[in-house]
């Protein structure tokens, strides 16, 4: 499998690159929870899907409940999970305001270990067509 790329037009009247095409990547159905579950579980694992499933079921709990708390969460050679906020300048400090200023918060992830931009370049060699518009 590889990462499928679709074209598409640039339709903002006020960019300097109206009228251009772009690539980006097919947003394909996310995979489920339980179909994370039966992929690993067909990996050669000795621990059943059941098990799997608590562990991971237990691992997106503790995740969300940690950057909830504001901590960041390093999973080696995948990501560091952590939350990002928009917000709008102030003037002054006394001037910023959480409920004001805060547009919104983001979930971020930031490759880590092996699985880093090069990794991900890596894979340019393997892009297909998802849809040619």
């Amino acid at each position: 499998m590889a990462i499928q790329i679709e074209e598409y037009k640039n339709m903002n009247t006020a960019s300097k690159t109206y009228g251009k095409y772009y690539g980006r990547a097919v947003d394909n159905t996310p995979m489920t929870l339980d179909e994370l579950v039966e992929h690993m579980a067909n990996h050669n694992t000795p621990y059943s899907p059941g098990c799997i499933k608590g562990v991971l079921t237990d691992m997106v709990k503790c995740i969300r409940h940690l950057l909830l708390d504001g901590c960041n969460v390093k999973i080696d050679n995948l990501a560091i999970f952590k939350a990002h906020i928009e917000s709008s300048p102030a003037a002054t400090l006394l001037d910023y305001d959480l409920g004001t200023n805060v547009k919104s918060i983001k979930l971020m992830a930031q490759a880590t270990g092996s699985f880093t931009r090069a990794e991900l370049a890596k894979a340019k060699g393997k892009l297909t067509y998802g849809t040619k518009t």
